[in-house]
């Protein structure tokens, strides 16, 4: 990006002079800095909220929870943590402490499908 000297900023005013006129170009100019100013107070609340969060771990939040570690039974079947997680789930072993009722059996055997449609 090229960089504004002296002359050329001179060149600018002058400019702004004459198109604006001298009885506007104070007004205008107070609006343009009101402008920025407001432009660096919406970035530095920004900023501040970023740094906040990232800062921030008293929300007393638990952390992520995590894996255990994967071990490989004699059958070259990974297990996740060394237990059977199947039996753990038929058992209701959540991480909760709670476990969910069995599934109930159909009363009535299911129906079987009808033949499909033979085509012509």
């Amino acid at each position: 990006m090229p960089q504004l000297g002296p002359l050329e900023i001179a060149v600018v005013l002058l400019v702004a002079l004459l198109v604006f006129g001298p009885n506007r170009l104070p007004e205008l100019a107070k609006q343009v800095g009101g402008a920025l100013r407001e432009l660096k107070k919406i970035q530095q609340n920004i900023r501040a909220d970023l740094h906040g969060m990232m800062n921030d771990e008293s929300d007393g939040a638990a952390p992520p929870p995590t894996l255990p570690p994967k071990t490989e039974g004699g059958d070259g079947i990974v297990e996740v943590g060394g237990t059977d997680a199947v039996a753990s789930l038929d058992a209701g072993g959540g991480t909760n402490g709670e476990s969910a009722p069995a599934p109930e059996a159909p009363s009535e055997p299911a129906q079987p499908l009808p033949p499909p449609p033979e085509a012509d």
